[in-house]
């Protein structure tokens, strides 16, 4: 599959706002957490501020905010705030060579299927969706363990 840096990096940081306590949030912190430069998170912000899915403040407490809680924002309304192009598959004309198909080719139709699917499946998905699947699983309790001896130095015996 293929999505690109701002697609991949855009859904990141929804993820990092959503995920984060409540109150404005620095391009600056955002891009330190996935070293990135902090010009490309202030684009994505810009781009996704436009489209309605972030607020701004400005100042020393400023920063980037959801606009909307992340069960009211669907990754079709990112796709189309930072793709010109919504995100294919890997097939067809490729940089460097790899598998090229076209109307003439017989499983072209199975290819195009499958990244319609993938389209809808990202339209339909909400940045809550994308929060519960990217969350550690919560530690489980497990019974208390035997205490075992500290390793290094053995006791001697007397």
């Amino acid at each position: 599959m293929i999505t690109s840096k701002r697609l991949g990096y855009g859904v990141c940081v929804l993820y990092e706002l959503a995920t984060r306590k409540e109150g404005y949030h620095s391009a600056r912190e955002i891009a330190e957490g996935y070293s990135v430069p902090e010009a490309f998170v202030r684009k994505i912000l810009l781009d996704l501020r436009r489209a309605g899915l972030v607020t701004a403040q400005k100042g020393r407490t400023g920063g980037y905010q959801l606009a909307h809680a992340p069960h009211e924002i669907v990754l079709g309304q990112v796709i189309a705030a930072l793709e010109p192009e919504p995100p294919a598959l890997v097939y067809g004309r490729q940089r460097g060579g790899g598998f090229v198909t076209g109307q003439d080719c017989p499983v072209d139709p199975f290819w195009k299927g499958i990244e319609e699917a993938f389209t809808q499946a990202l339209a339909a998905s909400t940045l809550a969706d994308v929060v519960e699947r990217s969350r550690p699983p919560a530690k489980k309790r497990t019974p208390a363990a035997k205490k075992t001896p500290a390793r290094g130095r053995k006791k001697s015996r007397r």
